[in-house]
């Protein structure tokens, strides 16, 4: 039942990948303006696009070939209070922080931090392992806001919020 389901989104994910990078690609590159390759519009959103697109094609190919983890006893292989998670997260992410106070590097920071850690809640309270699976996640999250931040604006040139 897993390996079915991450075929079918495995194709879902990459042909929303590709749409991505095809509207990405059809967007202006304002070279009549000077504009440099590198800061072009639409070049992280196809990059992304892209990356997305071949995450979704290994997710359908392990689906596709039947491997990939399948835990003891899982009756399905989807489960709403990971999707509803997910999306309470974004929503607050988007809705409730950015933009409206704290600096863009603490808004990602908390959304991942808060995403790792509450993923993996109950794998971490069945192996004991709260305390340790909050400070990976606090490390993990701490450096991932930190290149992101630094790679919005120092590559790319975007003035965060």
């Amino acid at each position: 039942m897993r390996q079915r389901a991450d075929f079918v989104f495995g194709l879902g994910w990459a042909a929303l990948g590709l749409a991505i990078s095809a509207g990405a690609w059809r967007m202006d590159r304002l070279e009549g303006q000077g504009v440099e390759p590198y800061a072009v519009p639409g070049l992280l959103p196809g990059l992304l696009g892209l990356i997305l697109a071949g995450f979704g094609a290994v997710l359908a190919l392990r689906g596709w070939r039947g491997a990939g983890p399948v835990a003891e006893g899982e009756a399905s292989a989807f489960e709403p209070w990971r999707a509803a998670l997910a999306l309470a997260l974004v929503a607050a992410f988007i809705l409730g922080a950015l933009g409206h106070g704290p600096p863009f590097w603490a808004c990602a920071f908390g959304f991942l931090f808060l995403a790792i850690l509450l993923f993996e809640w109950p794998d971490r309270q069945r192996e004991g392992t709260l305390l340790r699976g909050a400070v990976q996640a606090a490390l993990i999250a701490a450096a991932a806001s930190a290149i992101i931040t630094y790679v919005f604006q120092e590559v790319f040139l975007v003035r965060l919020p």
